[in-house]
């Protein structure tokens, strides 16, 4: 019995690293499938609403997926020059901010310069081995393709996400129906609807959080004296959905272009700790009275499952 509960158990770890390894490998057509699934999920609601004014169901799927494409059409429209002014100057602030940080980076250098120096007394034979070993030029995909993978994605889950939007609570029936079912699981259907209201609710209140932190923080920035105060919010907006790693990149790089744009450390330090200050609110005041605290999970788990997402599928895993 002891070696069945053992053989038992090793199956187990064995098919669990069997299904991580697949999911990994196969990212490029399972992300955009999970990412329609969730994006009906989230948006079943608003084609229930529209479906109730008399609009045939794919009518209103086509409606609300076209609805969400004018929308984040227009968020990009909306930052386009702002982000492009800024990524053509990006050369130059790199070498400003290289400049301001000299101190540190020489701090670095020497530390580094020190750990060479050991490891050569240590093992004379490892620079040797290090100089005669080729770099080997790592592979990458043209822009082309990068392109053409993007545009795949992102039509194949437009595409999927309006089909099981026309679909509604009616694809389960069929699901149903094809596995030979003799009655449809009137549960599964309530289940459904239910996970789809409470995520759609989560979601629509989270969204108006995070839109009132990007005016906040456009304003503030003006305020401060920010250059493109605009993109800053809507970073803040956007990046604000990962919960804790979103608002501390944001942090990170306010900071940074303050230290670029603004001369000594006053204006900086204001810039940090204004947007501190505004996500401190957010996070302890806001979200707990509009959502509730029951959604709270560690942050410790949160960082672990930001990890392994972005190892297991990237930006979209996170």
């Amino acid at each position: 019995r002891d070696w069945r509960l053992r053989s038992q158990q090793a199956l187990v770890v064995i098919a669990a690293v069997l299904v991580i390894g697949s999911l990994h490998v196969a990212k490029s057509a399972i992300v955009p499938l999970l990412l329609a699934v969730f994006l009906a999920m989230l948006l079943a609601p608003a084609a229930a609403m529209v479906q109730r004014t008399g609009v045939p169901r794919a009518v209103a799927a086509g409606i609300v997926v076209i609805s969400l494409i004018a929308v984040v059409g227009l968020g990009f429209n909306a930052t386009w020059r702002p982000a492009k002014s800024w990524l053509d100057e990006a050369p130059r602030t790199m070498r400003t901010l290289e400049g301001k940080l000299r101190p540190v980076t020489g701090f670095i250098a020497k530390v580094e310069s020190v750990s060479e120096q050991a490891e050569r007394v240590t093992d004379p034979g490892a620079a040797k081995n290090g100089a005669a070993v080729p770099a080997k030029a790592a592979e990458k995909k043209s822009t082309i393709a990068n392109t053409q993978e993007w545009l795949i994605a992102i039509l194949t889950t437009l595409v999927v996400t309006y089909f099981l939007l026309a679909a509604g609570p009616s694809l389960l029936v069929k699901i149903e129906a094809s596995r030979g079912a003799r009655r449809i699981n009137t549960r599964l259907l309530r289940l459904a609807a239910a996970i789809s209201d409470d995520l759609s609710r989560y979601f629509a209140t989270v969204t108006l959080i995070n839109l009132g932190l990007g005016v906040a923080t456009t304003a503030a920035m003006y305020w401060l004296g920010m250059p493109n105060p605009l993109l800053w919010g809507i970073v803040a907006f956007v990046l604000n959905y990962i919960p804790y790693a979103g608002s501390a990149a944001t942090l990170v790089l306010l900071t940074v272009v303050a230290l670029v744009s603004f001369d000594g450390l006053g204006k900086p330090l204001a810039v940090a700790g204004c947007y501190l200050f505004l996500t401190t609110i957010e996070g302890q005041v806001v979200q707990p009275i509009l959502v509730g605290r029951r959604l709270d999970v560690s942050p410790l788990i949160v960082f672990l499952s930001l990890w392994f997402g972005g190892w297991l599928w990237g930006i979209a895993g996170v």
